[in-house]
């Protein structure tokens, strides 16, 4: 795959990469992280200038992000007075979107760089609730700009072995995500026992 990627980018530039980076972040499972620690292995070898390959790999980041933003707005206007599933799903979104506007940006900022196989699924959700497009982009962009940053400096410094480091940040990635999935469902069984404890207090206080 490394090989794959260096003779793409090689061929084709610095703009190639970024249109991987943007077709990756809005959803389709490319190797994102290991195209940075390509751009910055390149970069560490004299193929590519360090800033201009950021710049492009930022621009396209965002780009993939403000499409799933996009998508999700457009979902989100055009399902929420259908009937069904997705409706449902549309209106549900839309009641949760006071929260998201108290915690949505830390979320996005979040999932640009950490726990980044969430973020593709977070950009359509931010979409969908009517987070303010001006607060997705702010936080979007500066956790985009630390994820390009971290992983093309790793490419930079360690572009010898950027496969096996793809793997080990890969995986990394995806036990955060999942912890944070486990946490997040976790609160929210939490919530509901409590809220099913209250309710059981007042039956218990009215029937007394």
């Amino acid at each position: 795959m490394t090989g794959q990627l260096l003779e793409f980018m090689t061929s084709y530039g610095l703009p190639a990469a970024a249109l991987l980076l943007a077709v990756g972040q809005f959803g389709l499972p490319l190797p994102t992280s290991l195209a940075l620690l390509t751009l910055g292995a390149l970069a560490g070898n004299g193929d590519a200038d360090l800033a201009t390959a950021f710049i492009w790999a930022l621009c396209g980041a965002t780009l993939g992000d403000q499409a799933g933003f996009i998508a999700g707005r457009l979902v989100g206007q055009s399902a929420e007075g259908r009937p069904g599933f997705v409706g449902s799903l549309a209106r549900k979104a839309r009641a949760a979107e006071p929260k998201l506007a108290r915690w949505g940006g830390g979320g996005v900022f979040l999932t640009r760089w950490l726990f980044t196989p969430l973020g593709p699924t977070v950009n359509i959700a931010s979409g969908i609730t009517g987070l303010s497009w001006i607060r997705f982009t702010a936080w979007g962009v500066a956790g985009e700009a630390l994820w390009v940053s971290i992983y093309i400096a790793l490419g930079f410094s360690f572009g010898s072995n950027i496969e096996t480091l793809a793997g080990i940040l890969g995986n990394l990635s995806m036990a955060l995500a999942m912890l944070a999935l486990a946490a997040f469902f976790g609160w929210r069984l939490k919530l509901a026992v409590n809220a099913a404890q209250t309710r059981s207090r007042l039956k218990r206080q009215e029937q007394s």
